[in-house]
């Protein structure tokens, strides 16, 4: 089962390699405008960037999806360890009664133990998948959200890229005057505030 950290931790690599993607694709659909003076704002080389480390901890989105991802860890967590626990009961249940037990009837033994390993391998092979796939959707849409927003935000302030930062990233050096990390949690935060339902 693989670790929440570990999933949100791989989000800051996908997130730069969407934001490139983006970036080149428009510069591409662009490109016949390049001599225009509404694309020549976009020459100019700035690069803006923000921490994905603190979107992370103060974007609400994330903490919410974070939370469901937990509570479905721990509901297969809970239903995994209940199989395994009757699975575990019937063994010794039949490991009891074998000295009693006739060849055929430790055949059929042998049988049924052997039916509920697959049960549980089985169920536990598709529990496991479709917390992937719910992890995997989860990073889809925290990417998704942040590219929107990024596109929105870069229609005014005219930046050539703008990029994540995370620790372990090549980067010795930013200038803090180009770090729109506040912006962009407050900005993707009254996003999902707006778009979330009523109570």
């Amino acid at each position: 089962m693989k670790n929440t950290g570990t999933i949100l931790g791989g989000i800051a690599l996908a997130a730069v390699a969407v934001l490139y993607v983006l970036h080149f694709t428009g510069a591409k659909s662009g490109g016949s405008n390049s001599d225009s003076p509404k694309s020549s704002s976009h020459t100019h080389g700035h690069v803006a960037y923000f921490e994905m480390d603190s979107v992370e901890q103060h974007y609400q989105f994330i903490k919410d999806a974070r939370d469901e991802i937990k509570k479905a860890e721990e509901s297969i967590s809970g239903e995994l360890n209940g199989m395994k626990k009757g699975y575990m009961g019937r063994v010794q249940q039949l490991q009891s009664q074998a000295p009693t037990m006739s060849q055929q009837d430790g055949e059929r033994a042998q049988a049924e133990i052997n039916q509920m390993q697959v049960n549980l391998q089985q169920r536990e092979a598709k529990l496991t998948q479709e917390l992937q796939e719910k992890q995997f959707k989860m990073m889809k849409d925290i990417n998704d959200k942040i590219a929107v927003f990024l596109k929105g935000y870069n229609a005014d302030k005219r930046y050539a890229y703008i990029i994540s930062r995370s620790p372990g990233d090549f980067v010795y050096y930013a200038d803090s005057a180009f770090n729109i990390t506040k912006d962009v949690i407050e900005g993707l935060n009254k996003t999902y505030k707006e778009q979330a339902p009523k109570k």
